[in-house]
């Protein structure tokens, strides 16, 4: 808590720090793609490096200490030498910014600096680098720029005729199972959720909460991301410019816990070609799911082996899209492995395995597992 103020603290000096200032570190620049090396010493208790950006463009930087006991304090300052983020990831080594959307065109700044800035005791060397993830192409997504979203935030807003939408802006990975959810919180509110890609491509629209029904709420729920990388929300309402309606909401935005991953198909783990991975059978859990994106043609060898120690008899099953069996093996059978050889994809899609247990749902055996996926 005192780190986090003392973070606030040296945010508000940064942004009274004259323009001149800047300016005169100016020739510190750093490009998109670039990872540039400097110091913090007694003397010098922060660098400032200027960037061109242009509105609607996403960017990442992170500030890693590379020798010295360095803490890293990293800052984004708007072309008016205003406090845009900052960041101080409170783990001492480094300091992130993710998937900040720039306002408008002009000269951004990043400073480089500690903890407690003037008053701090840290220093040694770091890198600095920074990326252009993304850009929000789509001119109905740019309006009022977009908002950094994190797993587990809980935001509360307003719309009106003013400001019909508010955009923002998360990073997730391959894989991951995300929600999101908007609630009315005041007013006559209809809420309606768009969700885009970095680039202001629409994947997905939703104006009901399909676990609140007879309400007003939006949400996307357990939406499985397919490429890694930025994505934008568009908090927004029925009728988006057009609409009427008006009033607070709640926007939440939650990623599936590892612990629910596998448990149905529809929230199955995605694999790999090549992937290794463990899994355990229970007697409350004696089926895990995992997800393959598989094309036509594609010959497949699918191995489960049960850990050492352990008395799971495993079975393997493998499922279309629809959920209908395609190949097995091992439920009739005992031993410690199980094993399907050489299975030809009859078509590009989705496909579901199942890893069990002999006698699934009756069976006895439990344990540890590792399974491995390979194409020939």
């Amino acid at each position: 808590m005192i780190k986090r103020l003392w973070c606030w603290v040296l945010g508000g000096m940064l942004v009274l720090l004259p323009m001149c200032q800047l300016e005169a570190q100016g020739e510190n620049t750093i490009l998109y793609g670039q990872t540039l090396n400097g110091q913090i010493t007694t003397e010098t208790f922060r660098i400032v490096y200027a960037f061109q950006g242009a509105g609607g463009e996403i960017i990442d930087a992170m500030l890693l200490r590379q020798r010295g006991d360095l803490d890293p304090a990293l800052f984004l300052l708007n072309p008016a030498g205003e406090l845009l983020a900052r960041a101080d990831d409170n783990d001492g080594y480094n300091a992130t910014l993710v998937s900040i959307a720039l306002p408008q065109d002009g000269t951004y700044f990043l400073v480089a600096s500690r903890f407690g800035g003037a008053l701090g005791a840290t220093t040694g060397t770091f890198s600095l680098t920074l990326q252009r993830v993304g850009v929000v192409s789509d001119p109905r997504l740019t309006t009022g720029g977009a908002l950094p979203l994190r797993y587990g935030d809980s935001l509360v807003d307003t719309l009106d005729n003013s400001i019909p939408q508010r955009i923002y802006t998360f990073t997730a990975l391959r894989g991951e199972i995300v929600s999101v959810r908007m609630q009315r919180v005041s007013g006559d509110l209809d809420p309606t959720l768009i969700f885009a890609d970095a680039e202001g491509k629409v994947i997905l629209i939703n104006d009901e909460d399909p676990n609140r029904p007879g309400t007003l709420d939006a949400a996307i729920t357990h939406f499985r991301i397919q490429r890694s990388g930025s994505y934008l929300i568009a908090a927004t309402r029925f009728g988006g410019e057009a609409g009427t309606s008006r009033g607070a909401y709640n926007l939440s935005l939650e990623r599936l816990s590892e612990d629910q991953i596998g448990l149905t198909p529809e929230l199955a783990e995605a694999l790999e070609y090549g992937a290794v991975v463990t899994g355990q059978i229970t007697n409350d859990q004696f089926n895990r799911y995992y997800l393959i994106t598989a094309q036509q043609g594609d010959v497949l060898t699918i191995e489960v082996t049960t850990t050492r120690g352990d008395t799971l008899d495993p079975a393997l099953i493998l499922l279309d899209s629809r959920l209908r069996s395609l190949v097995g093996h091992d439920f009739n059978s005992r031993g410690r492995s199980a094993r399907i050889t050489s299975y030809r994809i009859p078509a590009d899609g989705a496909y579901v395995l199942v890893v069990s247990r002999f006698n699934r749902e009756t069976g006895s055996t439990s344990g540890r597992y590792t399974l491995t996926v390979r194409v020939q």
